[in-house]
């Protein structure tokens, strides 16, 4: 499995652990979508998982921006520490706005 593959797995363990869903997103005729939704009550967010030593490219910029100016929260994590930190924070997140 390749480090970005391992960030990607991780991410769905935890997220599947809180109850939540994650979908695996590739939009036709657009490049540069992050590469899950993560769904949990009340927090859906978009993630861009990247190794330890990865990086945008631009056209992933450009379409981050834009899901950001539609009101859309994206993260871009760096390896298994950022994603493990990011689950956590968004399934707390989840937990403070759960009816």
């Amino acid at each position: 499995m390749t480090p970005e593959g391992k960030v990607v797995a991780l991410i769905r363990a935890r997220v599947k652990e809180a109850n939540g869903e994650v979908r695996k997103c590739s939009w036709e005729g657009v490049r540069g979508a992050p590469d899950l939704l993560v769904l949990l009550p009340g927090v859906h967010a978009w993630i861009e998982a990247k190794a330890h030593n990865g990086a945008l490219k631009p056209h992933q910029v450009r379409e981050h921006e834009r899901l950001q100016k539609a009101g859309c929260k994206v993260f871009v994590v760096y390896g298994e520490d950022q994603a493990e930190s990011l689950v956590s924070h968004l399934v707390a997140l989840s937990r403070s706005v759960e009816p």
